[in-house]
C-alpha cells in the first residue's frame, strides 16, 4: 500500500531535530543530538530513540494513521502517515447512433466520429497513465532527494568523524547526481549540487587538478630523460643516469642549465642536495660537484643505499646494517659515519624505497607503510582517513617550509597528503599522475612539480 507524509512544517525534516522519510514504504527516523522521537499508534505514545551528544538513526515499518514526532525543547517535526490515493482516469462514455442503412453519408459521419472518439480514448488513457508514472517518479524522486539532503547536512555538521562525513557527503552526491541524471527538476536539488560542488574538496578531500607544463627538458639537452630530482631551497636538480646529465632548474623563475653532465657523473647512482649544493652517489664514494667533482666521503657501503643530504650533513641509510649513518659536514668537509638511529632501535629497511628529511627522517616504504624518525626515535604514522590505503608509492616528499608530507602513488594516479602528524588532508587524482617518476613539492610558491622524464609538470596545491 503506498503511503504519503504530511508534515506539520512543510517538509519532513527540521534543522537541528532530524527527518522522517520513507524509502520503499519503510520508514527511516534520522535524530539529531539531544532530541526524542516518540510514535502514536493505536492511541499508545511509544518512545523510539533518546539521543545524548550523538545523533542516532532507526527505521520500521509504517501504518496508515501513525504519528511521529521528533522533539527539541520547543522544535517538533510531526510526520502522518496516510493513504496515497492513486490516480484513475475518468470514464469515457461513447454514445452511438444507429447506423442508417440507406444513407451512405451518415454511416461515413457516424464511423468518423467513432474514430474520432476511440482517438481521444486512447489519448486520454495514455495521458493519464503518463500523469502518474510522473507523480509516481516526482514523489519518489522527492524522497530521494530529501535523503540526500539530509546526508549532506549531516556530513558538513561536524557531528560525524571525518571517514562517516567522508562516506555520508559521497552518498548524498550519488544520489543527487542520479537524480539529476534521470531527468527529476527540482530547485533544491539543483542547490545541493551546487553546494556538493564547493564541499566536496573539503569533505572527501578529492582533486581533479590542472595540471599545466612547468619546462620542457629536452630544450637544454637532446634526449634527457630524467630519473629522479632532489630540492631543499629554491632550486631543483633533475638526475638523468642513462645519459649523464644533471640539470639545476628554479622553482620561482623556471631558469634552468647543466648542472653536471658525464665529465662530472661517470657512474652516479644517485644525487642528493642541499639548499645550491650538489652530491653524487658513486662507486667509490661521495662527490660534491663544485665546477668540478670531488671526493668528500669514502665508500664502505654497497649498491642499494638511499642518501640525502639535510643542514650540511649526508645521511645514509644502509640496509645491510639497518642503521641510519651520519656523515657531519663543517665547511666542504665530511668527518666519520655515525650512527643515528638511538641506542637499542632495530629496524627493517628492505622495503623502503625513499626517503626526506625536514628535520626528522621521514621513509617511504613498497608496502604503503610511512615512517618518521625524530632523534633517532621512530614516531607512530597511522595515516588515518586516507579513503584507499596505499600500495607500491614510489616518492615522498617534503621541507622544513612545508606544513604537508606528499606521497606519489603512480599506479592509481593520485598523490596523497598528509599532515605531519599522519592525518590525511586530501588527494589529488589524474592520468598525468601515472607518468610521474618523482615529485618536489613548494607551498611557499604553491607549486607540486612532477618528473615524467622529459618533462617537468606541475598543478596548484589547495
Amino acid at each position: 500500500m503506498p503511503f504519503k507524509l504530511t508534515s506539520n512544517v512543510g517538509r519532513p525534516f527540521l534543522d537541528n531535530v532530524g527527518s522522517i522519510t520513507l524509502d520503499s514504504n519503510k520508514i527511516i527516523i534520522q535524530v539529531e543530538p539531544n532530541c526524542k522521537a516518540t510514535i502514536e499508534r493505536d492511541n499508545q505514545n511509544i518512545t523510539l530513540l533518546q539521543t545524548a551528544e550523538t545523533a542516532s538513526k532507526t527505521s520500521g515499518v509504517p501504518q496508515i494513521g501513525d504519528v511521529y514526532t521528533i522533539e527539541h525543547g520547543l522544535e517538533k517535526l510531526i510526520i502522518t502517515i496516510e493513504e496515497e490515493k492513486e490516480y484513475r482516469p475518468d470514464n469515457i462514455y461513447i454514445n452511438t447512433d444507429k447506423f442508417s442503412e440507406s444513407a451512405d453519408s451518415g454511416r461515413k459521419t457516424t464511423l468518423t466520429a467513432g474514430v474520432l472518439l476511440l482517438v481521444l480514448l486512447v489519448v486520454s488513457v495514455v495521458f493519464g497513465v503518463k500523469q502518474k508514472n510522473i507523480k509516481d517518479f516526482n514523489q519518489k524522486s522527492e524522497v530521494k532527494l530529501t535523503e540526500a539532503i539530509s546526508l549532506y547536512d549531516l556530513s558538513i555538521n561536524g557531528s560525524l568523524d571525518k571517514n562517516e562525513a567522508r562516506k555520508s557527503f559521497i552518498n548524498s552526491k550519488e544520489i543527487a547526481t542520479n537524480l539529476k541524471s534521470n531527468g527529476y527538476r527540482n530547485e533544491k536539488l539543483d542547490e545541493l549540487l551546487k553546494n556538493i560542488s564547493t564541499k566536496e574538496s573539503e569533505i572527501v578531500g578529492e582533486v581533479k587538478p590542472e595540471i599545466k607544463e612547468f619546462l620542457d627538458l629536452t630544450l637544454q639537452t637532446s634526449g634527457f630523460d630524467g630519473k629522479n630530482m632532489t630540492s631543499s631551497g629554491e632550486d631543483i636538480f633533475v638526475f638523468d643516469e642513462q645519459n649523464k646529465n644533471i640539470i639545476k632548474v628554479g622553482i620561482k623563475n623556471k631558469n634552468a642549465k647543466i648542472a653536471a653532465n658525464k665529465e662530472n657523473i661517470s657512474d652516479s647512482k644517485a644525487i642528493a642536495s642541499y639548499q645550491d649544493r650538489l652530491f653524487l652517489n658513486r662507486s667509490d664514494g661521495i662527490y660534491e660537484v663544485d665546477v668540478i667533482s670531488k671526493k668528500v666521503i669514502e665508500r664502505d657501503w654497497n649498491d642499494t643505499n638511499i642518501f640525502y643530504s639535510y643542514a650540511a650533513n649526508i645521511y645514509l641509510l644502509d640496509r645491510d646494517d639497518k642503521e641510519i649513518y651520519r656523515f657531519t659536514g663543517s665547511n666542504k668537509t665530511f668527518g666519520s659515519k655515525s650512527g643515528w638511529l638511538a641506542p637499542g632501535i632495530e629496524m627493517d629497511f628492505s622495503k623502503v624505497v625513499d626517503m626526506v628529511i625536514d628535520g626528522s627522517i621521514w621513509l617511504l616504504s613498497s608496502t604503503g607503510k610511512v615512517t618518521k624518525l625524530t632523534n633517532g626515535n621512530p614516531q607512530a604514522i597511522s595515516l588515518n582517513g586516507i579513503p584507499e590505503p596505499l600500495e607500491n608509492p614510489t616518492a615522498i616528499y617534503t621541507n622544513e617550509d612545508n606544513k604537508n608530507v606528499y606521497i606519489l602513488e603512480k599506479d592509481k594516479g593520485r598523490i596523497v597528503v598528509i599532515d605531519k602528524t599522519g592525518e590525511f588532508k586530501m588527494q589529488y587524482i589524474s592520468d598525468e599522475i601515472k607518468d610521474a617518476k618523482d615529485l618536489v613539492v613548494s607551498e611557499t610558491e604553491g607549486k607540486v612539480i612532477l618528473l615524467t622524464g622529459p618533462k617537468l609538470l606541475y598543478f596548484e596545491p589547495k
